[in-house]
């Protein structure tokens, strides 16, 4: 007599057992959960990296339309403020600077009523590994980077 031990299950039994069921439904959906998560992920970042670039360039405009010196390019090192060039990549709110690209331009001269056009392009880099990720199930036509881009056009004062 075995009392306290389990019936042993027959073949047929054991093939319509569903104990590796949720370990296979897993390994199916956890790849599409990931890339939603990342997705959100990085486009939170990507929207904020754009809208930093987007009011760093409208104050490079402000401040180049008061009469302020557009400067040099170098300028762009974060701690100059007292040209436009610095004055915009002082105020990107934590921007890689290295993948900033600065314009300044007058298109009708320096004086006033003459308008300036400050731009900017910058390359944001994933932050999560949904580049990678979308790189390896598309065959490697997804970017793994996305360029923005933002100007700003303001009279001369």
């Amino acid at each position: 007599m075995t009392a306290g031990l389990p019936k042993p299950m027959k073949l047929r039994e054991k093939l319509r057992s569903s104990k590796g069921q949720s370990l296979v439904e897993l390994s199916l959906t956890l790849p599409i959960l990931l890339i939603l998560v990342f997705g959100i992920i990085d486009f939170g970042l990507g929207m904020r990296s754009y809208i930093s670039l987007a009011n760093s360039v409208r104050e490079g405009a402000r401040f180049a339309a008061v009469g302020n010196p557009a400067g040099d390019p170098s300028d762009c090192d974060g701690v100059t403020s007292d040209t436009v060039y610095g004055r915009l990549c002082i105020t990107t709110g934590g921007l890689d600077l290295a993948e900033l690209t600065p314009s300044v331009t007058y298109p009708s001269g320096i004086g006033p009523g003459n308008s300036v056009i400050v731009s900017a392009d910058y390359t944001y880099n994933f932050v999560t590994p949904l580049g990678a990720m979308l790189d390896f199930f598309s065959g490697g036509t997804f970017p793994t980077t996305i360029s923005l881009s933002s100007s700003t056009d303001m009279r001369l004062e």
